[in-house]
């Protein structure tokens, strides 16, 4: 996934959590009011916040670069009249200060391979800083990839972990107490973030980065 989608994905993903409304379901043919303001907005953002091309924002939300032109200059015509949408903007544009540096929230989370001695040490004397909560292994591994740790002893805490570095620091993401890595690996949605100090920004990013590699799912599929 090159980093115009990734960028693109975020901005989705910020969207779609505004209106409250399904990533999927943005992206599809449907015509409802809230939907096409939301795909109108996604595509101001994105004009305004990225280097993409207006043929691959169409790409992305499965329609071609004239209706990309269309959304932006509509939002443009009726930004400074229409207070609904001047305030949906703005709302959306203060609850995301990282729109303005997209780039770190995308792309400064790097997991860990096993075999880099110097990191996988640096986590010994981590505990527990935060929780994550309602995503699966599945989505974890789409926006991760394969655990740095399988950890497969009988009765061993954790039966995997991703150690993934985030700027200049480092994080552990992992099940606790589950003894079962069939039951993480299909059922489990809570997982421990384990470090040396709380961190928002990167549970902020690790949320964005899993959610918006589901839509690049859906995208792929869809192409």
């Amino acid at each position: 996934m090159n980093r115009e989608v990734k960028a693109l994905d975020a901005i989705m993903t910020m969207v779609c959590r505004y209106y409250s409304i399904d990533k999927n379901v943005v992206l599809s043919k449907k015509r409802d009011r809230e939907i096409v303001m939301a795909r109108q907005m996604f595509c101001w953002l994105s004009r305004r916040y990225t280097r993409s091309t207006f043929k691959l924002m169409g790409e992305y939300i499965n329609r071609n670069h004239a209706t990309v032109i269309h959304s932006v200059q509509k939002v443009e015509d009726l930004i400074d009249f229409d207070r609904e949408l001047r305030y949906d903007r703005d709302t959306i544009v203060d609850m995301n200060p990282q729109l303005n540096n997209i780039n770190s929230l995308i792309y400064n989370i790097e997991t860990v391979d096993c075999e880099d001695k110097e990191v996988v040490k640096s986590i010994y004397g981590f505990g527990q800083v935060d929780t994550l909560r309602g995503f699966l292994y599945d989505e974890l591994f789409r926006a991760l990839g394969h655990p740095t740790h399988l950890f497969c002893e009988q009765g061993h805490k954790a039966t995997c972990e991703w150690i993934v570095k985030f700027g200049d620091k480092v994080f552990t993401i992992y099940d606790w107490k589950t003894y079962d890595s069939h039951f993480t690996k299909n059922y489990l949605s809570t997982w421990s973030i384990g470090g040396a100090s709380l961190s928002m920004d990167f549970k902020d990013a690790l949320t964005n980065l899993i959610e918006a590699s589901s839509v690049s799912i859906f995208f792929q599929q869809n192409k």
